[in-house]
């Protein structure tokens, strides 16, 4: 028996809406308050923690999302910090990370955050409106398939900070703040991101993603009759979409009814860019 929860209403992930300038604009400056929010609230014992972020303290993500939003300040800034070059096997955002930490490594907490709240609105702006020849152009990417510059800036730097909001609460037991708004519209565009990728890699029926919480919905993805509904707390899909859990951590989370099979097998090829 396929069961949906009563929560929401069912949509079809691939008929999302897409991201406009204006909302980008509104994604970003949301997260980005509310992680400036939860990172002034932080114990001076909260930055060496460990994160789910591999080699990551909480310090850490603080200095990549100064680093990061520096990068949107100016076509002289992203070229500087794109001009280092990946290590064989690394990602090229891989190397850009470690060029932003490197850069900042002598700075305090405090400094960390003073630059962040200067750069940040900066480029939350220029991010959505501006930069519109770089947002012409597209590069490969393993994760992603093909990524383009638009897509990065209207969706993913959001999501990024989203993200890594959730990791530093995670790490150190603060409430992660959650609105149906704003939460739930970086979840929406996820499942969008997560049905484009099974429609390439996974050949199965139909299935129905039930993500709970606050923030969460029910999706269905595929065409014809759902043979399965994968049912998750939607924060810990989130945590399991961007690779933070194997699929032998996430499994024992998903409460799955109808075929097995094929929704584990789905489950299998999950993974999208943060």
């Amino acid at each position: 028996m396929i069961s949906i929860s009563s929560q929401s209403k069912m949509f079809n992930a691939a008929d999302i809406a897409p991201v406009t300038a204006d909302e980008a604009h509104r994604l970003l400056q949301t997260a980005l308050d509310r992680f400036l929010v939860l990172m002034e609230s932080l114990n001076p014992q909260d930055w060496d923690k460990p994160t789910a972020c591999a080699e990551w303290s909480v310090r850490d993500i603080l200095a990549h999302q100064a680093g990061g939003y520096a990068s949107g300040t100016s076509y002289k800034e992203i070229l500087r910090q794109a001009s280092h070059l990946p290590k064989r096997g690394q990602l090229i955002e891989d190397a850009i990370n470690a060029f932003q930490l490197k850069e900042r490594a002598g700075k305090s907490p405090s400094e960390l955050i003073n630059e962040l709240k200067q750069v940040g609105p900066i480029a939350a702006k220029k991010w959505a409106y501006q930069f519109q020849l770089a947002k012409l152009i597209s590069i490969p990417h393993p994760i992603a398939g093909s990524l383009s510059f638009r897509y990065l800036m209207w969706i993913i730097h959001s999501r990024d900070t989203w993200m890594h909001r959730l990791d530093i609460c995670r790490a150190t037991g603060k409430t992660f703040e959650q609105t149906r708004d704003h939460d739930g519209r970086i979840a929406e565009l996820v499942m969008l991101d997560v049905a484009n990728l099974l429609k390439k890699k996974y050949d199965g029926p139909a299935l129905i993603f039930d993500l709970t919480g606050i923030a969460g919905g029910t999706w269905k993805i595929g065409n014809g009759e759902a043979a399965a509904t994968i049912r998750m707390d939607m924060l810990e899909f989130n945590i399991f979409a961007s690779g933070r859990y194997t699929y032998e951590e996430a499994r024992p989370l998903a409460t799955i009814t109808g075929d097995v099979r094929p929704a584990e097998e789905a489950l299998k090829k999950i993974l999208v860019l943060y």
